[in-house]
């Protein structure tokens, strides 16, 4: 039970963190706030800044799951990958007809790549921290 609430823990924030770039960009620019897609966003070069956003949220929510849930982490990072997976799925399906197609099949990779390099930052992580046998 505990690695299933430290996965939803990681991915609701990662979910805040997304956000709240997103309000600080509406505030900021003076427009409407919009949880996903680019109506918000006042120029093409913010697009880029969500982007890099999003993977860090991902990855820092899978590090924070992960290192919630230490003993059971794979289980923790296979727990995350499904419900950010179902997310992402909502998300595309809720904003098809209002989002540009290549924002639809561009944004997903962001957080693939967050969940890919969080596996691999925390497995090196603990394989450096390991203690050797002596």
């Amino acid at each position: 039970m505990k690695t299933f609430f430290s996965a939803l823990f990681g991915f609701i924030f990662s979910l805040f963190v997304e956000g709240f770039s997103r309000i600080i960009i509406s505030f900021f620019h003076k427009q409407d706030f919009y949880f996903f897609g680019v109506e918000s966003l006042p120029t093409n070069s913010w697009i880029v800044i969500i982007y890099i956003v999003s993977f860090m949220a991902t990855w820092l929510g899978v590090m924070l799951a992960q290192s919630i849930a230490d003993p059971e982490s794979k289980k923790a990072f296979n727990i995350f990958t499904l419900i950010i997976t179902c997310w992402l799925t909502f998300e595309i399906l809720a904003s098809i007809k209002v989002v540009p197609i290549w924002y639809l099949t561009t944004f997903p990779f962001t957080s693939v790549f967050g969940l890919l390099a969080a596996k691999f930052t925390y497995s090196l992580n603990k394989s450096h921290n390991a203690i050797p046998s002596s």
